[in-house]
């Protein structure tokens, strides 16, 4: 699992260390560095939320942990990628287990639960997406399951 500290300095010329956690994102989606202006922007999946921390300069943004792929899970790049108006995602589990695949876009926002139910160990599944009534730009699918979560961007061009 990956952790993301974000130390900042704050007005005070204090060092700051926020720490996503459980408590107060539950899936960080990612994490946008207004250096211009000294705000940092945090997507939250879980709870549809974008959340400004205010600090006026960032001295480091530093990850402690690798990036490590959720164990028990894979989650294929779409295709086509960029794509219009439909794209295929596969994916399979190594337990069998309740799956959900969801798509959101950049503001954290739900659009589409294209899977939600039991998947069965070591089968490949291949979910059509078909985005006509979405505007153009950039989508996250994400992959959620007991054992982990993972996610991926897709591009709609239209």
């Amino acid at each position: 699992m990956s952790t993301i500290f974000i130390i900042a300095q704050s007005n005070q010329n204090k060092n700051l260390l926020i720490t996503p956690t459980a408590s107060n994102f539950n899936y960080p989606q990612s994490v946008f560095v207004d250096s211009y202006n000294g705000n940092i922007w945090v997507t939250d999946f879980d709870n549809n939320r974008v959340t400004r921390f205010d600090v006026s300069t960032l001295t480091a943004l530093d990850e402690i942990h690798s990036v490590a792929t959720p164990q028990g899970l894979t989650l294929g790049q779409n295709y086509p990628n960029p794509f219009n108006p439909a794209t295929s995602i596969s994916f399979s589990v190594r337990i069998t287990g309740n799956v959900k695949l969801e798509v959101y876009n950049l503001l954290g926002q739900k659009v589409a639960v294209l899977f939600d139910e039991i998947a069965t160990a070591n089968t490949i599944y291949s979910i059509k997406f078909s985005a006509e009534n979405y505007s153009s730009g950039i989508y996250i699918y994400t992959l959620r399951t007991r054992t982990g979560i993972e996610s991926k961007k897709m591009c709609l061009i239209k």
